[in-house]
């Protein structure tokens, strides 16, 4: 079972680092004798890749990174964590994998007690 987003840290996604980068993978493709391309689904469950982030205090972001490094393996493993879904308009429980693992995820400071985290995440069925 996939850890859980700890519930002491913010799940608020940051505006500037919120991205829909694709809704799902791309088709497998057969070319036809005809010149015509034959596409199906390559699998049943459905990837959104997704730029995400958050904008975090000193202490959140002690949080998160003990969180990567320790709970979801320097974020090779799956979690469960609300993700911000524009057609519901609200916040939705979803399992994510951090693109990359901890390699994938960058910290920007934003003034002397604000990090913005970002990171690009495989979400599942968005």
């Amino acid at each position: 079972m996939p850890a859980s987003w700890p519930a002491n840290l913010s799940f608020f996604v940051a505006r500037q680092a919120y991205a829909v980068q694709a809704l799902g993978q791309a088709p497998m493709a057969s070319p036809m004798q005809s010149g015509k391309i034959r596409q199906r689904p390559q699998y049943t469950l459905r990837i959104s890749r997704l730029g995400y982030g958050w904008i975090f205090d000193p202490a959140e972001l002690a949080v998160f990174r003990s969180f990567v490094a320790n709970t979801i393996g320097d974020g090779a493993a799956e979690f469960v964590m609300p993700i911000w879904s524009e057609p519901a308009g609200d916040y939705l429980n979803r399992t994510v994998m951090i693109r990359e693992g901890a390699g994938g995820i960058s910290e920007r400071k934003l003034g002397f007690d604000r990090t913005l985290v970002s990171c690009v995440l495989d979400v599942r069925n968005l």
